[in-house]
């Protein structure tokens, strides 16, 4: 999976979860962030992404990908703050995994 394609399986990602909330269907982009008083997700939306992005790609790889661990916790730059940089974040881990 390429960068291109994974921001928009985020972005895709996303928009489900703010329209099934009562959201407003609005332009996502890879610096559009993800949290915060300008974010596009509260706290509980940004948690129900992140794990709906981890099983569509340990489905679409077929092998585990996390992304809310410690190791993304603990980075002085959240992975969280945009959808390029959750993008980055999850092509490291499926990297890591093994799968390209």
């Amino acid at each position: 999976m390429d960068r291109p394609a994974l921001i928009e399986l985020i972005a895709q990602t996303v928009r489900s979860y703010s329209l099934a909330m009562g959201g407003v269907e609005r332009p996502l982009d890879p610096d559009m962030p993800l949290f915060g008083p300008s974010g596009a997700l509260d706290s509980l939306g940004l948690v129900s992404v992140v794990v709906e992005l981890e099983q569509t790609l340990s489905d679409r790889i077929g092998s585990e990908v996390s992304l809310m661990n410690d190791r993304a916790m603990s980075q002085t730059r959240s992975p969280f703050r945009t959808i390029g940089s959750l993008a980055d974040y999850a092509l490291a881990r499926i990297s890591e995994a093994g799968r390209p």
